[in-house]
């Protein structure tokens, strides 16, 4: 996450950069008969390679390992390296993303010798800037946070930071001394994709989408910057994003946007940020995690997913090699960096510096970020133990030659895979590779046990039925599956390819991936019972759980007009499926506003699909059952309703047509809640308490039930705060 510094020699004994060039080879693509370099402007050179030299058939050209440990008396974390910078005389500078310092270690390994707070000193930023990516260019050097959302998706503004020091000396006595910041970072790259300052469209990048609200940012439509590089002639910083990938729903290019105007942002005499053509770069589907310019102009990424790593992937973290050009390809390298994680899991997020040319033998300096790693002896993640006792790993190794990839996509995992009847109804289908991968011009079929084809999925499928992140692919069934059924998928073998257009083999029969899913929720009249209801605006209704209930459990609701059996065809009422997005307890109240057009009724709790309606201030029943089938279900569309399973609950207001359109099993349950003559109306009575018993359910069951217990009013709806009637 550097650029290059004035090339020092690393001190790990005289093998390590005593020869720091080894024959080079062939232009890009060009086997391994020696001479040459990955690309063709580069005149070849040849060194002879030192005799302490591991077999060049050796996958991770591995040198020699280090292990860093932070300065005694800190008390800040030191497990999280993040981005690095050679300095003279065998020394380094490394950053924290947990921690506003940056320590200077020897290269060889061992304690730290400099601790600089730029939490007290120089920008004296009083928040974790999460530091991710940083670049020298002359003497002064440019780091900035990944301006990234927290892990839960919440928003921290405090990571927007650009920020640049110049940095003397050397070892003990490094010296640092403030040039200024820039805090707009996140907000001035969003703002540029909205108003499509790249001439690309309005939102081409996604930039707002991935930024928000929310969203976490280790996804490939989240949003994070970790690594920096300057352009060539350093005409610009280069942002190189972990996260978000590019493409609407391929989502497998990584991203860099250039800064033009970097100098003038951090001095304080540009307030608004020059950006120039964002570039998008093939890297297997993995995101930047670093980007540094060799002394030959050329620029070594280290790539990796844009989530946490899998142990499906046979290569998460790889070296590529790109001679600066956006419209070259980067050339992967066979280093196996995940060889080297082995051990102790982490992230490849830094080199040191590449001090010669970007071809093979040269040899480069790696960091680990070890802050999830669970060191021997120890039950802690490393991050989380005192400050003395946190550590991180590095490795010197040879650039290798090009990776040459002839082999398909293999499929390691895939769910659900259950045949006991475990599955629910809306459950997705997630295929798991061993490498990065992309849906080619194949389909992807779901049928049930019978041939019945239910849904093809492809390329052209909506995001919302078919998502692609780095090596696994989601499907969504666009209806949820029915209960108690069969189900088979079958691959087309040119469905899904690798990056190099290898296609996976495909699955053609009825049991490699199989699943029976489960019967319907065991709920029945009274587990739900209606709670309010609006017929003027803001039209709305909710309802209470007196059950728990699982992720997943899906419940039907209408305002269609019923006779004794069923729903007569009907199907210009609303008619949606309203699913629990997660574990809910008894006592839950949900409330969903149906009135909407052409798109999904709108709930404060779970998620809504289907057909929405107003509510009528003359006569409506609103139901809920379990079970069933609604034809033509999607976003804002609703067809015929058959198969009634199980009725919960219904409201009522206004009076009833007919004798026998409000279910017998709700009526014998006390479920169907009815008002003559009021059409807005809320629940007044006593609520559950938070960890409720039998008998508070029973009680309460009980108050609701009991319309007496319950307020109303003409002409106007009751108020919704946070999209709730409660």
């Amino acid at each position: 996450m550097n650029s290059l510094v004035t090339p020092p020699r690393i001190p790990f004994k005289p093998m390590l950069l005593a020869s720091a060039l080894s024959v080079l080879l062939a232009a890009c693509g060009g086997g391994s008969d020696g001479g040459g370099s990955f690309f063709p402007t580069t005149p070849p050179t040849t060194v002879a390679p030192p005799a302490t030299q591991p077999p060049a058939s050796e996958p991770d050209q591995l040198v020699s390992k280090a292990q860093f440990t932070p300065n005694a008396g800190t008390t800040e974390g030191s497990s999280d390296a993040s981005t690095a910078f050679a300095l003279p005389d065998g020394f380094m500078l490394v950053a924290d993303d947990e921690a506003n310092v940056l320590r200077v270690y020897p290269r060889a390994g061992g304690a730290a010798v400099k601790e600089w707070s730029y939490e007290l000193e120089g920008p004296k930023l009083g928040k974790e800037l999460d530091l991710e990516a940083g670049t020298r260019i002359g003497d002064t050097l440019y780091l900035t946070g990944s301006n990234s959302n927290k892990k839960d998706g919440s928003d921290a503004p405090d990571r927007s930071h650009l920020f640049a020091v110049k940095v003397t000396g050397t070892g003990a006595t490094t010296a640092f001394t403030y040039v200024g910041q820039f805090s707009a970072l996140e907000a001035q790259l969003v703002a540029w994709d909205v108003a499509n300052g790249h001439g690309l469209g309005a939102n081409y990048l996604g930039f707002a989408l991935s930024a928000g609200a929310g969203i976490v940012p280790e996804r490939v439509d989240g949003f994070s910057i970790e690594g920096m590089t300057s352009a060539p002639g350093d005409s610009a910083l280069w942002l190189g994003f972990r996260a978000p990938q590019t493409g609407t729903s391929t989502r497998a290019k990584a991203l860099i946007v250039p800064v033009q105007n970097y100098a003038a942002l951090v001095a304080g005499t540009a307030t608004q940020a020059t950006f120039g053509a964002p570039i998008e770069l093939e890297l297997g589907g993995r995101g930047i995690r670093s980007i540094d310019k060799g002394t030959d102009g050329n620029y070594l990424i280290v790539a990796g997913p844009a989530g946490a790593a899998s142990a499906d992937v046979d290569r998460n973290f790889a070296l590529f090699a790109w001679n600066g050009n956006p419209d070259s390809a980067p050339v992967e390298l066979s280093n196996d960096l995940d060889k080297l994680r082995k051990n102790t899991g982490g992230s490849f997020e830094s080199t040191v510096e590449v001090p010669g040319p970007v071809t093979a033998g040269t040899q480069v300096q790696l960091l680990l970020d070890n802050g999830d790693t669970v060191w021997p002896g120890q039950t802690d993640a490393s991050k989380d133990l005192a400050p003395a006792d946190q550590k991180f790993d590095g490795f010197v190794v040879r650039l290798g030659q090009p990776w040459v990839d002839t082999a398909g996509p293999v499929l390691r995992s895939a769910s659900p895979k259950a045949s006991d009847g475990s599955v629910g109804a809306n459950a997705k289908i997630t295929l798991s590779f061993n490498e990065g991968v992309r849906l080619g011009a194949g389909n992807l079929v779901l049928h049930k046990t019978d041939g019945t084809v239910v849904e093809s999925f492809s390329a052209s499928s909506p995001a919302a039925s078919v998502q692609r992140a780095f090596n696994t692919i989601t499907l969504t069934p666009s209806q949820p599956l029915a209960s108690s059924t069969g189900y088979y998928v079958t691959v087309d073998a040119n469905a899904i390819t690798d990056a190099k257009d290898n296609a996976y083999a495909g699955i053609a029969d009825a049991t490699t991936l199989s699943f029976t899913t489960s019967a319907p929720p065991a709920l029945a009249a009274g587990d739900i019972l209606f709670v309010g209801a609006n017929a003027d605006k803001t039209d709305a209704f909710a309802f209470v759980l007196l059950k728990p209930m699982d992720t997943g459990t899906n419940i039907v609701f209408t305002d269609r007009d019923r006779t004794a059996t069923d729903f007569n065809g009907i199907t210009n009422e609303s008619a949606f499926v309203w699913t629990a997005d997660r574990s809910l307890p008894a006592g839950t109240i949900v409330t969903i506003q149906p009135d909407v057009k052409n798109t999904n009724p709108i709930a404060n709790i779970g998620t809504v699909q289907g057909a929405g309606g107003g509510i009528s201030a003359s006569y409506e029943t609103i139901y809920a059952f379990v079970g069933g089938t609604i034809a033509g279900l999607g976003t804002g569309t609703a067809g015929t309703i058959s198969g009634v399973g199980t009725y919960l609950a219904s409201i009522t207001l206004g009076p009833v047509p007919n004798s026998d359109a409000i279910p017998t099993s709700l009526t014998a349950a006390g479920a169907a809640i009815s008002f003559v003559d009021k059409f807005d109306v809320l629940y007044n009575g006593p609520m559950l308490p938070a960890s409720p018993t039998s008998t508070d359910i029973a009680n309460f069951a009980a108050s609701v039930k009991n319309t007496a217990n319950w307020k109303s009013q003409s002409g106007t709806g009751w108020p919704l705060t946070n999209n709730s009637l409660f």
